[in-house]
């Protein structure tokens, strides 16, 4: 099975997390509640480009993260998408709903 491994870094307006692996339901568990409340905080960057796989665990739970940031005026990107999360990404058919960027220079 695989893990995640999680790096967080700060920038000027966002906190970044870099995430790496895999994103399912085995996966989420302590991110979930440090997602949930830094969505609350700040502006959050994902950085999805180590992504190995997206699972429609963890399709919900960015969906519920994005929900809340946006319900408190921050806002989550999602940055450099990988095949996996790109192809689960457009599964949901809301895709034009999110907050899709290349660099950290485009979060505003």
């Amino acid at each position: 099975m695989e893990q995640l491994s999680i790096v967080e870094k700060d920038g000027a307006n966002y906190h970044l997390y870099e995430l790496e692996g895999a994103l399912n339901a085995y996966t989420i568990g302590e991110f979930q509640n440090t997602l949930y409340e830094a969505v609350h905080k700040n502006n959050i960057v994902l950085d999805m480009s180590k992504l190995v796989e997206l699972d429609p665990a963890g399709i919900g739970f960015l969906m519920a993260a994005f929900n809340d940031s946006e319900d408190v005026g921050n806002k989550l990107y999602f940055m450099s998408m990988s095949n996996e999360a790109e192809k689960a990404i457009s599964a949901t058919g809301f895709k034009y709903l999110f907050n899709l960027i290349n660099s950290v220079t485009e979060v505003n």
